[in-house]
């Protein structure tokens, strides 16, 4: 029996998957979603006096659109979904430990501390 493009592919032919993998459905919907997320990326800048990220708010925005946007692509594309649990705590204990690397880092030039730069 051959697979289609359309068919998910069976755990069998995938190495440690838990669960059976579509196809290209969750891309293209993703593509459209990451899209949409841009183009309101791109609307922070061309109109800066709109009231939902006026000011300074416009960080704070465009820092929780970028974590949507990598959750996202991490979630769909690195099929975190499918793989088995343990690949997945590894691949977050990663990231939770790059995330607090950075922030000592951050802490060290004293970046939280306006004009207490060192």
């Amino acid at each position: 029996m051959a697979i289609t493009s359309h068919d998910p592919i069976p755990t069998s032919q995938l190495d440690g998957a838990v669960k059976d993998y579509s196809r290209d459905k969750v891309y293209v919907l993703t593509a459209l979603f990451l899209a949409a997320l841009t183009v309101i990326e791109i609307m922070t800048y061309a109109f800066p006096d709109f009231p939902v990220w006026s000011g300074n708010l416009v960080i704070a925005v465009l820092m929780i659109l970028m974590a949507i946007k990598f959750f996202t692509v991490v979630y769909i594309f690195m099929h975190l979904r499918f793989d088995k649990p343990i690949l997945t705590w590894i691949f977050w204990a990663g990231v939770t430990l790059a995330a607090g690397v950075y922030l000592v880092a951050l802490c060290t030039f004293r970046i939280f501390w306006p004009g207490h730069h060192g």
